[in-house]
Order: structure tokens, then sequence, then C-alpha cells
């Protein structure tokens, strides 16, 4: 409980902070103090998980604590850029919903420590994740915006917002390198896989496969006829609504109505 909250403020002060520091920069080595101490925490308390656990097995809690870690680091990176910190600070706050969840996961003991296609596929699928749900809330910022310029409320945007152009490059530049981790994680995965019935498998392997094809397409239509616009957000959206229902919610069917696992 208590190391759940300590995740929890630390993530939510960073992610407040580094919203602020985009418009003061003064702001900016708080923001980051924060940030790392968040990190730091919550790094160490999933190695910690690890070493008590045994082998590399994780629930679905498990997997959204290390979701939190992933998102946060990427908004790291991203608040580099000032323009991009009103991006990072929403990542840092969802990255506190998913810290706010370590420890409370259930534990499944593994009889053989498991190879190194498993471990990869778990952590590549983590990174695409965290890049196609960042890109998933960027299209949700574009949005935003897009529909405040629509309606001339242009007065009302904070200023701290980038334009709508950079808004967009940054979307397709997560979705591109995400779509990377994604086809490696399924490579990965179809290595360790050996029954996708037995290994109940055969839900989550579909609904990635139709979030990869989506996101391939997206990024042809970009590369070859410039999609942009609600097309390319209906297209992110849908991208991710079917990775998310992959992974989170076939495990969360699995795990809460069949009482099986898988890692």
């Amino acid at each position: 409980m208590i190391l759940a909250i300590t995740l929890y403020l630390l993530y939510t002060a960073s992610a407040w902070v580094m919203l602020r520091s985009a418009g003061n920069p003064r702001l900016g080595p708080l923001a980051w103090t924060f940030t790392f101490a968040a990190l730091f925490a919550h790094t160490d308390a999933i190695v910690h998980m690890m070493r008590v656990d045994g082998a590399f097995s994780i629930g679905l809690l498990e997997a959204l604590s290390l979701l939190a870690w992933t998102l946060a680091a990427l908004a790291c990176v991203l608040c580099i850029e000032r323009q991009n910190r009103v991006l990072g600070a929403i990542l840092l706050a969802c990255a506190a919903f998913g810290a706010a969840l370590t420890g409370y996961g259930r534990t499944y003991a593994e009889e053989h420590v498991p190879g190194w296609a498993l471990t990869a596929h778990i952590l590549l699928s983590m990174a695409a994740a965290a890049l196609l749900f960042a890109a998933a809330v960027t299209a949700l910022l574009l949005v935003f915006l897009d529909r405040r310029l629509r309606t001339r409320r242009i007065a009302d945007l904070p200023s701290v917002l980038p334009p709508l152009d950079a808004l967009e490059r940054v979307m397709f530049r997560l979705i591109a390198t995400g779509f990377v981790f994604l086809t490696l994680a399924l490579l990965t995965g179809f290595i360790f896989v050996t029954d996708l019935f037995a290994q109940h498998l055969i839900h989550k392997t579909v609904l990635s496969l139709v979030a990869w094809v989506l996101f391939g397409i997206l990024l042809i239509g970009r590369i070859r006829y410039g999609w942009r616009g609600r097309a390319a957000v209906r297209w992110t959206l849908s991208g991710f609504g079917f990775l998310a229902l992959a992974y989170f919610g076939s495990k969360f069917v699995l795990e809460t109505v069949l009482g099986r696992h898988w890692g």
C-alpha cells in the first residue's frame, strides 16, 4: 500500500511540474527531479518483484505496472523537447495509475525459467504498447486542437501546446517506431509459441495481427498518399484499440474468467 501510494504521488507530482515547466523553464530541474525519483522508485519495485517472484511470468496488474514504467521512460525522451512536455506530462499521469498497481498482482509459478524468446517478446510487447499508446494520446490531442480551431476558439488554446503539424509529426514517429517493435514482438512470439490453442493465445495473436495490419496500412497511406488529419487519427485509435484488446483484454478474460494465464 505504501509503495503504491508513493509511486502514484511521485508520478503525479512529476506530471504536474513537467506540465508547468512547458511554460516556465525555471521549473525544469524540479520536474526532472520528480520524474527521475519516480522512475528510480518504480524500477526498484519492479526489480524487487522479479527477484522475489522468481521466473519472469507476469499477470495483468504486473503487465500494467511494466507498461507504466515504459510510458514514464518514453515521457522522459519526449520531454527533452519543451514543446512535447504537455504530451510527456499526460504520459506521466497515465503512468501514475499503472505504477499504483505495483505489488498487487497475482504471481504464477513457473517450472522452468523462460527462454530468450519469451523474455524478448514480453519486453518488445511493452515497448510497442507504450509507443502506440503515446501515439493514441497524441491523436486525441490532435482531435482536441482541431475542434478548437474549427470552432474558432483559438484564443482559448493553451500556449504550451505545439502546432498541429508538429504534433502530427510526433504521432507518426511514435507509430513508425511502435510498428517496428510490434513486428519484432510478433516474430519473437511466433518463436516461443508451440500451440496457439493449448497456450490460449489464439485471440491475442489474431487481434495483434489486426492491429499490425491497421498500423501498417496507416504508415503506407502516410508515405504514399500523405494521409493526415482525421483519417490518420481514426486509423491510429482503431489500431491501438485492437492492440489493447489483444494484450490486456485477452489477459483479463483469461485470468479473471478462465483462471489461466500466459506470459
